[in-house]
């Protein structure tokens, strides 16, 4: 038989508040009133008999679980490094007299409204245990205390244990994606970053002396005869203007950021920085980040670099708590830089800027009005404005790994 599409809808919401507000405890509390008040009236003594059943099986429900987790300790660290938009692993030993049974486990994550949790059928004192939770945002966190509750052995009451210990310190990462390449904005002979050799056609370029084989150096720039003479292989170093260094500037002016959460305009700049640094890691390239804070952080990754770590814990515990703005702090960073690198700049659309850069522009934008119409078209993609000057359009919505993974709108 068919159900006509009109009487779905108004059950919703009393099957949700019954859901909600009728638990298995509170329907054995209304079963013993209903057995207790039948018995009294009729005088029956069989239901006499249930309430007494029901009493007891609510009474055993209640003290079993916290005579199990009596005693019941539990230590738990960080496993190697939390990510935004990943999951951390933490991993718990637990010491007690006994083991236990129905175990919930429960941490509050930052950025989750409710607290994520995990259920062990078994816990034996000494064991250890590792699981993972979302960290869908950035930053320095304490976690509180981990909740530990017990239902065992039916199921109906579930008594939590009080609250005890340390909080535990995470550190979460900016989210990172692929970089597969950048547009080069200089006017002069350009170059895409992560060629083999600087020694190109028509290339600008200077012997600057030798160093040590890096693993990704091509074989051309191979000097054997002071290979042969230090007994290892050097490879010869050239300054080049056709592969310049860069310069990525983030906006932490205090009021200037967009969004709310994870989705704001600083923490996508940091999303495209930490990217920009694991891209200038993979490509041997020079790559200098400042962000403007009020404590401004200045990090510095040279070529050759294999860990990243120091520089990510750095991105990780930055705010948007500067009073510089951001236009003077660009001024401020070309001016004290004898080379001119390939800047970089994150921003508002309502957000002037006009700068000149004789290393070159990019320059990425992101539509105000997309934080508040987010459902809105807007335009996305690269665009060339003026020579030595790019501009990559976002929004809101906006898929930084896609644009950057797949080279969308690269030139």
């Amino acid at each position: 038989m068919n159900r006509a599409p009109g009487l779905e809808a108004p059950q919703h919401p009393l099957l949700q508040w019954l859901a909600q507000h009728i638990t298995a405890p509170r329907l054995l509390w209304l079963l013993a009133l209903l057995c207790f008040l039948i018995a009294w009236n009729r005088g029956i003594a069989l239901l006499y008999g249930l309430l007494a059943l029901i009493l007891a099986l609510l009474l055993v429900s209640w003290v079993l679980p916290g005579w199990m987790m009596r005693g019941l300790q539990v230590q738990r660290q960080v496993l190697g490094n939390a990510v935004a938009g990943g999951a951390v692993r933490l991993r718990y030993r637990f010491a007690g007299r006994r083991p236990v049974f129905y175990l919930h486990i429960r941490e509050q994550l930052p950025g989750t409204e409710q607290a994520d949790g995990h259920f062990l059928a078994q816990i034996r004192p000494g064991d250890e245990l590792t699981l993972s939770y979302a960290t869908p945002q950035r930053g320095v966190f304490t976690l509180p205390p981990v909740q530990l509750s017990c239902a065992w052995p039916f199921g109906f009451i579930e008594r939590q244990l009080p609250a005890t210990g340390p909080g535990l310190e995470l550190l979460v990462w900016p989210q990172w994606f692929p970089v597969r390449q950048l547009p080069q904005p200089a006017t002069d002979n350009p170059v895409m970053e992560g060629a083999d050799s600087f020694l190109s056609r028509g290339a600008h370029s200077e012997f600057a002396g030798v160093r040590p084989y890096r693993d990704g150096d091509s074989m051309r720039l191979v000097h054997w005869a002071a290979s042969a003479r230090q007994q290892q292989l050097v490879v010869r170093e050239f300054h080049s203007y056709d592969t310049p260094s860069w310069l990525m500037i983030v906006d932490a002016q205090a009021g200037n950021t967009l969004g709310q959460g994870a989705d704001t305009t600083f923490e996508y700049a940091l999303q495209i920085a930490a990217s920009l640094l694991h891209y200038a890691q993979e490509n041997h390239l020079r790559l200098t980040l400042v962000i403007s804070g009020r404590q401004p952080l200045r990090l510095t990754l040279e070529p050759g670099t294999r860990d990243l770590r120091d520089h990510l814990d750095a991105l990780a515990r930055v705010t948007d708590d500067g009073d510089t703005p951001y236009a003077q702090m660009i001024q401020q960073e070309l001016a004290a830089l004898q080379e001119q690198p390939v800047l970089l700049t994150v921003r508002r659309s309502s957000q002037p800027l006009a700068v000149t850069p004789r290393g070159g522009h990019l320059d990425v934008v992101y539509a105000d009005d997309s934080f508040v119409h987010p459902l809105q078209h807007y335009p996305e993609g690269w665009r060339t404005l003026q020579p030595g000057l790019l501009q990559l359009q976002l929004h809101r919505r906006s898929q930084l790994a896609q644009i950057f993974a797949s080279g969308k709108g690269a030139l």
